[in-house]
């Protein structure tokens, strides 16, 4: 092959090399998309009250607070399923809700949602943040079970 042709034909070939990159990148996001939709979908599916009866005052308001709030950008049950039980999840999670612009959430409710959801998790998902917690490094754990701590007193963290 002549030195002209291999000049034409190499950026052509790098061409065709990027665009069947970025359409397997389009690919994988649409999937995952796909995925999340899914999953999204699961949660909202599930059951969407909590028995609240038992948890001290404060965590009632926090639930009444938390249903009213929420059910403005997604259904209550999403977060009554997710997976999330320890408190960094939760507060990240009510940062990015408070921030959102049609949330009209003021960083004191999210406060009080963030404390009713981890309160609620050391109850209603106590051995999933067992779990969670033994996952930690030693530092990160002690900081989470002194949050979940803070919020419910009488959470022991061993295994039943």
């Amino acid at each position: 092959m002549n030195t002209t042709k291999r000049r034409l034909l190499h950026p052509i070939v790098l061409m065709m090399l990027g665009l069947t990159v970025l359409a397997g990148i389009g690919w994988a996001e649409q999937e995952d998309e796909a995925a999340q939709k899914a999953r999204l979908k699961k949660l909202d599916a599930g059951p969407a009250k909590i028995d609240v009866s038992k948890y001290p005052a404060d965590m009632q308001a926090g639930y009444a607070l938390f249903q009213k709030k929420c059910v403005k950008c997604h259904t209550v049950a999403r977060p009554i399923n997710s997976q999330f039980v320890l408190p960094a999840e939760w507060e990240r999670y009510i940062k990015r809700m408070v921030y959102k612009p049609d949330s009209k959430m003021s960083e004191d409710d999210g406060k009080a949602i963030y404390r009713f959801l981890a309160y609620d998790s050391s109850v209603r998902k106590a051995d999933s943040l067992r779990v969670h917690l033994g996952n930690l490094a030693d530092a990160d754990r002690e900081a989470q079970l002194a949050k979940v701590k803070t919020l419910n007193p009488s959470f022991v963290n061993a295994q039943p």
